[in-house]
């Protein structure tokens, strides 16, 4: 304390009192006794040894004192947080990667790694940690004593996954994939619910294989989202694509959001996908002017009174040999396919402004109205 500002004599007298004191308890008490007086009683005289530099020292020594008070604290602190933070010894282990209810879901032709963490009392993860693994029981996959496996055929095993003295047996459901079909074009409504995408994921043997672990990411999220749970939720207008992973397996499906319009008079130049609603009763007519340029153009129908066709359609769908429903154009428009009856989508060219779509439910068999959406989406022109 002397280099840190500190009053000789007052330092020379406390040291004076604790080594006498010191020496009385050591023949009285015992050393082991004196000894834990003296560092109490040490730890106690510290802030006034301090406060005596602050009050004696040199700027200086005053600087010598904060400097050494800071390494203290920063010192304490460190101690404190890898005490708090330290990791004890294995107290479980947790399966994780591709798991569901019960069991790990391997969809891969190739060899996998499995997932194993391994965590302290206190949660945290081990990083050292040596699992080994051994098959039980059932389904004869190859499994390696350090977690590798392969999915030669379908089928579930009990595999055991171990580290001194702990053990813990999980089911391995084999089903790999050799091919994903089916995933397609989604169309949603911004505003609109959310949905989901089914694909089919096709077996070693050519069947569909319903237990699948899926794991999927939407290029743009600022057009469409997924949740928890798979669905996807559309955010703003526009087109954007979704990478769909199962096993070794990997495909792509391509959705567009349409933002809903009453009609297509007065689009903005940004207005790009937009959706109308369509009521139609048998023998009534829509008219709707179209925009100068290049679009896609379809119609879809949803009706309680008509099975929807399979597929991607998003805005509903009718069966096109049933459809009552048949379109028309007229203006300076032309459009491929020619847009007649049984043809509900085509690519069209507007060269001007003052053509229009004309929807006309025929009245020819199908239900006495039809409730739908008549969707356009306009071409980038370079």
């Amino acid at each position: 304390m002397l280099a840190l500002g500190g009053d000789p004599a007052y330092i020379a007298d406390l040291l004076g009192d604790l080594s006498e004191e010191y020496t009385y308890r050591a023949a009285h008490d015992g050393v082991y006794a004196a000894g834990l007086w003296y560092v109490r009683e040490v730890v106690r005289s510290t802030p006034h040894l301090v406060w005596n530099a602050i009050r004696h020292g040199t700027p200086s020594a005053r600087a010598r004192l904060a400097a050494y008070i800071l390494a203290v604290i920063v010192s304490l602190s460190v101690l404190t947080i890898a005490w708090v933070t330290r990791s004890g010894p294995p107290a479980s282990l947790v399966v994780g990667g591709g798991i569901d209810s019960d069991g790990i879901v391997v969809n891969n032709l190739r060899s996998v790694q499995l997932s194993m963490r391994v965590l302290d009392t206190r949660g945290h993860h081990l990083e050292q940690a040596e699992v080994r693994y051994q098959r039980i029981s059932g389904a004869p996959i190859q499994v390696s004593t350090r977690g590798v496996i392969k999915c030669t055929r379908p089928g579930d095993a009990i595999v055991r996954a171990s580290l001194a003295p702990l053990q813990t047996d999980f089911v391995i459901h084999c089903e790999p994939v050799r091919e994903i079909r089916g995933a397609g074009w989604g169309n949603f409504v911004v505003g609109g619910p959310a949905g989901t995408f089914s694909v089919d994921a096709i077996g070693l043997d050519g069947q569909p294989v319903t237990r699948i672990a899926a794991r999927l990411r939407v290029l743009d999220s600022t057009i469409a989202t997924l949740d928890a749970s798979g669905r996807l939720r559309p955010v703003r207008p526009g087109h954007t694509s979704i990478d769909i992973e199962i096993g070794d397996r990997v495909a792509g499906a391509e959705v567009t959001v349409f933002e809903p319009v009453r009609t297509f008079e007065g689009l903005r130049s940004d207005q790009r996908w937009v959706v109308a609603p369509i009521h139609l009763t048998r023998g009534a007519s829509l008219h709707f002017p179209l925009p100068k340029g290049l679009f896609f153009v379809v119609f879809g129908a949803d009706s309680s009174e008509m099975p929807a066709t399979r597929g991607f359609t998003g805005l509903g769908s009718i069966s096109i040999r049933q459809s009552p429903i048949s379109m028309s154009v007229a203006g300076p428009i032309m459009c491929m396919p020619e847009l007649g009856p049984g043809v509900l989508d085509s690519h069209c060219l507007a060269r001007g402004p003052g053509a229009t779509l004309t929807l006309t439910h025929s009245g020819l068999g199908g239900p006495n109205e039809i409730v739908g959406s008549l969707a356009l989406e306009r071409q980038e022109q370079h």
